[in-house]
């Protein structure tokens, strides 16, 4: 099965579509990042909702991780304002703040803990009926958020999802302009969450030839334009930019695997795209004991040039270093990794996106992948 809830506006100048889309709405409650007021694009915004006819209220300066203890905070200013639609304006974090809010002002009698997918060994209960509508504006090429049906959510140290169509975004506005402001290490981080997220929705057990078309057209723009887009060329920012969203409704619907479980149980340690680039190159070269990972991985080779899944691993490899992706060593000393790698291991055994994952780690591989990743070997 192949879906997608989001309509996507794409193209330079156009924010400007939030004048027409506002229409018919009375309160637009705006929640944006620092950077989008910083360079005049949350007032742009909000002079759009006003040509639209609706009253607007923004909150600026969300944190840059999305966290159970961020959305009780904004919680009571959003229910003072009483919105009947909303607008994220930022990157996937602000995107991420933003569907959690929209799902506990619409159901305040929810908990958190009920509904988010602690584990794979859990079932949440299914978040009710939400009512209003979500417009995402992405500000970073990285996070897909602006047409996933997730949200990933820090509590504590460990982040967890809510996943339901309820909180896909009704549309998305793809302006390149905005992630023309991100700095140099912003864009390479987003960018390789891009590659990543391309690669494992083409080796999930679910892909199927939709969400694989998604998934090679957003690989292929990332191998060819990420060292561009890096360096600030403007057209490579577009590009990037439309290729986080296609990787995005490619794991939309083929999901994600295990790469992606061990970045969420090591989210205290850097950036999410960084660890995942960290990590993918290992979690390869463990899934190609696998044939049909193997074959999946040569076919992605292929369409970059090359020739088979160890080409590929090569590729990927090479990619981090032109981009100056530091050793996991770097970003965390070995006393505190070594003491937290079992803990690790062990959650992102239970990661529920270890279940599309093309082969079922144990619990002492995955801290094997971690520890090699850590030591570089």
């Amino acid at each position: 099965m192949f879906w997608l809830k989001t309509r996507i506006v794409e193209g330079e100048g156009s924010l400007s579509h939030l004048s027409k889309a506002v229409k018919g709405y009375e309160r637009v409650l705006i929640l944006s990042s620092r950077s989008m007021k910083r360079h005049g694009f949350l007032k742009e915004a909000e002079d759009y909702v006003k040509e639209g006819g609706a009253e607007v209220f923004s909150i600026a300066g969300l944190p840059a991780e999305p966290s159970v203890e961020v959305i009780e905070e904004f919680l009571p200013k959003v229910r003072e304002f009483n919105p009947d639609l909303l607008v994220a304006l930022g990157g996937g974090s602000v995107i991420d703040t933003t569907k959690a809010l929209k799902v506990f002002y619409d159901a305040p009698e929810v908990e958190f803990e009920e509904i988010a997918f602690i584990d794979r060994f859990s079932k949440p209960k299914p978040v009710p009926k939400l009512k209003t509508p979500l417009i995402a504006i992405p500000s970073t090429s990285g996070a897909g958020s602006e047409v996933s049906a997730a949200s990933v959510l820090k509590k504590g140290d460990v982040k967890y999802n809510i996943v339901t169509p309820e909180i896909a975004p009704d549309i998305a506005i793809l302006d390149p302009r905005l992630p023309r402001t991100m700095p140099a290490e912003v864009a390479r981080n987003s960018g390789l969450d891009v590659l990543v997220h391309g690669i494992e929705a083409y080796t999930t057990k679910v892909a199927n030839p939709f969400s694989d078309a998604m998934a090679i057209k957003a690989i292929k723009t990332v191998y060819k334009w990420l060292p561009l887009s890096v360096k600030g060329d403007e057209d490579a920012r577009a590009k990037v930019h439309y290729a986080a969203t296609m990787a995005g409704i490619a794991f939309l619907n083929a999901r994600l695997g295990l790469c992606h479980a061990m970045s969420h149980k090591a989210a205290w340690i850097g950036p999410h795209g960084l660890l995942n680039a960290i990590f993918l190159p290992y979690v390869m070269e463990f899934n190609m004991r696998n044939d049909y990972a193997r074959k999946r991985y040569a076919e992605i080779a292929r369409e970059l040039g090359f020739s088979s899944a160890k080409d590929l691993v090569e590729v990927v490899k090479e990619l981090n270093e032109m981009l100056g992706v530091p050793k996991l060593s770097e970003l965390v000393d070995e006393e505190t990794f070594v003491s937290r790698v079992e803990e690790m291991a062990e959650k992102a055994y239970r990661d529920g996106l270890v279940y599309f994952n093309p082969v079922e780690p144990k619990p002492e591989e995955i801290r094997e992948l971690y520890l090699k990743a850590f030591y570089g070997e």
